[in-house]
């Protein structure tokens, strides 16, 4: 999986000690998919006990948005 990732999601992803090994795994085990306001879609899934949510563009499904946990 080739992702990219916006500066937005990669300060996120420090903030928060998200890897980018997680973030694949999020898009790949996914639980739960729904919408933001955009119409972008939200992965959810627990990663080693933890809830991470990745929100890519609904035109680009490889470019990564934002992270959260």
């Amino acid at each position: 999986m080739n992702l990219e990732y916006s500066l937005h999601a990669r300060k996120r992803m420090k903030q928060r000690r998200i890897s980018e090994e997680e973030v694949k795994s999020c898009l790949q085990s996914h639980e739960i998919l729904y919408t933001d306001k955009k119409g972008n879609p939200k992965y959810t899934a627990v990663i080693g006990g933890r809830c991470i949510k990745v929100i890519v563009s609904k035109d680009n499904p490889n470019y990564v948005i934002t992270v959260e946990d």
